[in-house]
């Protein structure tokens, strides 16, 4: 063999060597917990949308733990993301490119165009306008504005106020972009930094700029950290309707429209909020006579009480087919299991706003999805 296929030879070895050890890792991390130990947590590793277990609400009448516990299923693309997603300090991987001189937006679009994903993990491009020497205000508020937001950056991970997405009509002497470290197909892994850092370096040398990568082995770090805090709060609530006849598409529509849900494809219809958010979805269960509907906690704002809500829903179609309101198991949901998951949906939204995305927002529509 000559040195070039050697070469080659141990290169594959390593890439397949990395990728064993990634998936190994992962294993571990889905691996199941013991029977006795309820964490209210989503398994890392491919998060999904998470379900509610009432077991533990039945079986202290209301006053155990509702069990907010994980049950892989990828999705949450369907629900509506209204605010303007910004680059988070705190929830991506972010590379600056200092580009010397203003450029155009519209050739900066044109340049990032292709910039939109690392496996998968979305991609976001901002930019740092100029500052022109007619527009001082401007320049002292956005100084003022870093100041004082101070290193952990702004509230929400939102961008500072000059961090914008890049828009035509605009002239821009900075670049930043920035790559996901976690959503429910768990953390960043290697592979998508590596695709990432190969992005962002070719458009460096593009713009013929130098590119300031971080090292890999923090930034994965990090992504196993911030994937973790996600898990612990990611939950789904579910309750079904148990009708005394099977249910079909048309039963499906006619509820859905008796209570204000709109069709969003595949059979499912939503409630949405008045800025577009989906509170919750209603949907035929496998069941043929069951009706399901769905809370992704994350997602729904809590502002304007998706849980309350879709209680309100279900109450409706359980009157309206002459059936009982029941959980996933069949079991007749009782006033104190109504009760206790409010207040552990409560608790839930505490956590979210203090880890520093609550529920419904533009960071929390990312890490979650």
């Amino acid at each position: 063999m000559t040195s070039l296929e050697i070469s080659l030879a141990l290169l594959a070895g390593l890439a397949i060597a990395a990728v064993a050890g990634y998936n190994l890792w992962i294993g571990r991390r889905r691996a199941p917990r013991p029977a006795g130990e309820r964490a209210v947590r989503a398994e890392a590793g491919a998060r999904g949308e998470p379900s509610l277990s009432l077991d533990a609400a039945h079986a202290a009448g209301g006053d155990g733990d509702a069990g907010l516990a994980a049950e892989e299923h990828q999705s949450g693309a369907g629900a509506s993301q209204r605010a303007q997603p910004t680059l988070s300090p705190i929830a991506d991987c972010i590379v600056e490119l200092d580009l010397g001189s203003p450029l155009a937006g519209e050739r900066l679009i044109q340049l990032t165009r292709g910039l939109r994903r690392a496996g998968g993990k979305p991609i976001l491009v901002e930019g740092l306008e100029e500052i022109r020497d007619d527009a001082p205000d401007r320049a002292t508020d956005a100084a003022g504005e870093r100041d004082a937001q101070g290193a952990g950056g702004p509230p929400d991970g939102a961008a500072p106020a000059d961090w914008q997405p890049l828009a035509a009509g605009r002239a821009y002497v900075a670049l930043r972009v920035g790559v996901l470290l976690a959503n429910r197909h768990g953390p960043l892994n290697a592979m998508e930094f590596s695709e990432f850092v190969s992005a962002v370096q070719s458009l460096a040398d593009q713009l013929s700029v130098l590119a300031d990568t971080p090292d890999m082995a923090a930034v994965l770090a990090r992504a196993r950290d911030l994937d973790e805090i996600c898990a612990n709060l990611d939950a789904q609530v579910g309750i079904a309707v148990e009708a005394p006849e099977p249910l079909g598409v048309a039963d499906l529509a006619r509820l859905a429209l008796e209570c204000g849900c709109v069709e969003r494809g595949n059979n499912r219809h939503a409630r949405l909020g008045p800025g577009g958010e989906v509170l919750f979805s209603l949907a035929l269960a496998d069941a043929p006579n069951r009706l399901q509907l769905l809370l992704d906690v994350p997602r729904a704002p809590s502002a304007l009480a998706p849980w309350r809500e879709m209680l309100a829903c279900g109450q409706r179609c359980a009157q309206r087919l002459g059936g009982p309101l029941v959980d996933d198991a069949g079991r007749p949901l009782a006033e104190p299991q109504l009760a206790r998951i409010d207040e552990q949906l409560a608790q839930r939204h505490a956590s979210l706003e203090a880890a520093g995305f609550p529920a419904g927002s533009a960071l929390a529509l990312r890490l979650f999805n």
